[in-house]
């Protein structure tokens, strides 16, 4: 290969690191962040955990209610006309069973569905494919008290987590719930979706308050708040 083309293969190959560079500086390979600046705390878990919540602009902010499933807000949640649930009507005489259409993976020839798909998440959608909500194993994880420590603050209404072991921490407010057209029990209780089904027509959250925390499994069609994870 004479000299000329020694310089051509190599200003091809610089142009074509110019371009690939380029292609990753614009996120176009990378996962995508439209939650406004939100920062990803590292707890020294699995995954890193939002700063705030999903829809909210501060710590101490509500944010957004989404019903389980559903990747937008609404002015009446409910299995009924008036706030019809995308995914069912929770009719107990409909196939599969109470009328799910999608995340049956508790009834017979079910879709196997167990755990929220991208398109599906509230946390994905409105803040971009860097962002979910955390599955019940997640949160397990959070509520780890060799892992993490949980204090009530009672000015703010809410939780400090703090990461044992790197020291970071995380608020995680009371903004209650929706059902029909009311918020439920807000400055009193969070009740957090997780990712994950519990029954054919409930899905797994993490409600706590001022008196400690508890598991429970609620109806997908009920607005509750989101606090998003990444692995980035």
């Amino acid at each position: 290969m004479d000299m000329k083309s020694i310089l051509k293969l190599i200003a091809a190959i610089a142009i074509a690191g110019a371009l690939a560079a380029c292609k990753k500086d614009n996120g176009s390979e990378g996962p995508t962040d439209l939650s406004g600046g939100c920062e990803a705390v590292d707890l020294g878990l699995s995954v890193k955990w939002a700063s705030y919540n999903v829809g909210a602009k501060t710590p101490e902010g509500y944010g957004s209610y989404f019903a389980w499933g559903e990747t937008a807000e609404k002015s009446n949640y409910d299995w009924s006309e008036a706030g019809q649930y995308k995914w069912g009507t929770y009719d107990d005489t409909a196939a599969p069973k109470y009328g799910m259409t999608k995340y049956t993976a508790n009834v017979a020839g079910g879709d196997g569905l167990k755990t929220l798909l991208p398109e599906d998440d509230a946390a994905t959608v409105v803040w971009g494919t860097k962002w979910r909500t955390p599955t019940y194993d997640e949160f397990l994880e959070l509520l780890d008290p060799a892992k993490c420590e949980w204090t009530w603050d009672a000015k703010k209404k809410g939780y400090t987590v703090k990461g044992l072991k790197t020291g970071n921490s995380i608020f995680m407010p009371v903004p209650g719930y929706r059902c029909w057209s009311d918020l439920f029990e807000a400055g009193e209780y969070g009740s957090y979706w997780t990712s994950s089904l519990s029954s054919p027509s409930e899905a797994h959250y993490l409600c706590f308050g001022e008196i400690g925390y508890e598991w429970n499994a609620g109806g997908r069609y009920v607005g509750g708040p989101v606090r998003a994870v990444t692995e980035y």
